[in-house]
């Protein structure tokens, strides 16, 4: 399967990793501080259980004209840089090639479809905790890589069926959805929670579920998100958040999400689709969300990518 992935973070690069050693065909399409590294060394993938070794993929580029049409793709960019990478992705494209994101956050599938039109985007969450130590190095910190995914509608498709069976084929404990969207709703209650009380700490998962105020936090900020994501049209359930803190009591200690290292590296994060979406949709629907929008504040002078901080656009 010709598979295309755009982004070479520590998502991106462990899935182009994972699927080019099953022997797909994937093709990265990176910014200009990856092209040098992937191409010249392929991606190298070292694990938590003392795993090294260097992967090569079929390509890597910065210019999507030049991998030309796949028979699906991955975004796996920053979650506030879905609409711009689909600006230049178009030869990537098919009539119909599946665009799966892999962001954290609820809106990327609209970012999708209006930058490419209708028909492409499908919905997707991924677990996985893996970061770039630099470019063409990803680490992943240990147990199996998980994607859901699923049309929009609910509908069962073979290209869904096909995109999963390849990345089940990579050692990715891959599931089909009939409701993606009730999902990532329930994957939003998780990360905005636990990443958002531990930047705002600066602790650890570790450190966040054994403190009795912490963790009374970060479970009354799912309760904010889950009443957010059943006005918005999810299909939420009183024991989703049980549920999900089960998944929070889950990682290992020493675990932290992906925007809570973005912000205190300093780097750009996202804060505005993970909080910040919370609150703007929150205030659609007239849904009081105190904490986080108590966490989005307070961390809005730490995120680059934030206008309130003060800073340009993201890169």
């Amino acid at each position: 399967m010709k598979i295309g992935i755009i982004g070479a973070g520590g998502v991106g690069a462990y899935f182009a990793a994972a699927l080019s050693q099953a022997g797909h065909d994937v093709h990265l399409l990176v910014t200009p501080r990856h092209l040098e590294p992937i191409r010249d060394n392929g991606i190298r993938l070292t694990t938590g259980d003392g795993r090294d070794e260097r992967i090569p993929v079929a390509g890597v580029n910065t210019d999507a004209a030049v991998i030309g049409q796949c028979d699906a793709v991955i975004i796996a960019c920053k979650a506030g840089s879905v609409a711009e990478v689909m600006s230049t992705a178009f030869p990537l494209l098919g009539s119909d090639t599946p665009v799966l994101p892999l962001q954290n956050g609820v809106t990327a599938a609209s970012q999708i479809t209006a930058a490419a039109g209708p028909g492409h985007a499908i919905g997707g969450l991924c677990m996985i905790i893996s970061y770039l130590a630099e470019p063409g190095h990803v680490h992943h910190v240990g147990g199996q890589p998980a994607v859901t995914l699923g049309e929009l509608d609910g509908s069962p498709s073979a290209r869904t069926r096909e995109l999963a069976d390849a990345l089940t084929s990579a050692g990715i404990a891959a599931r089909i959805s009939r409701d993606i969207t009730t999902d990532l709703w329930r994957k939003f209650m998780l990360i905005t929670a636990y990443g958002g009380i531990g930047a705002l700490c600066r602790r650890n998962v570790g450190e966040t579920r054994s403190h009795p105020h912490t963790r009374a936090l970060v479970e009354d900020a799912m309760r904010e998100v889950a009443d957010v994501g059943t006005a918005a049209g999810a299909n939420l359930t009183s024991d989703d958040v049980d549920i999900t803190m089960g998944h929070y009591d889950a990682f290992t200690p020493d675990s932290t999400a992906s925007m809570q290292r973005d912000l205190i590296a300093g780097r750009p994060s996202e804060l505005e689709e993970q909080n910040g979406a919370v609150v703007r949709i929150a205030a659609v629907h007239g849904v009081a969300v105190p904490i986080n929008s108590t966490i989005y504040r307070a961390l809005s002078i730490l995120d680059t990518t934030s206008s309130t901080a003060g800073a340009g656009p993201s890169s």
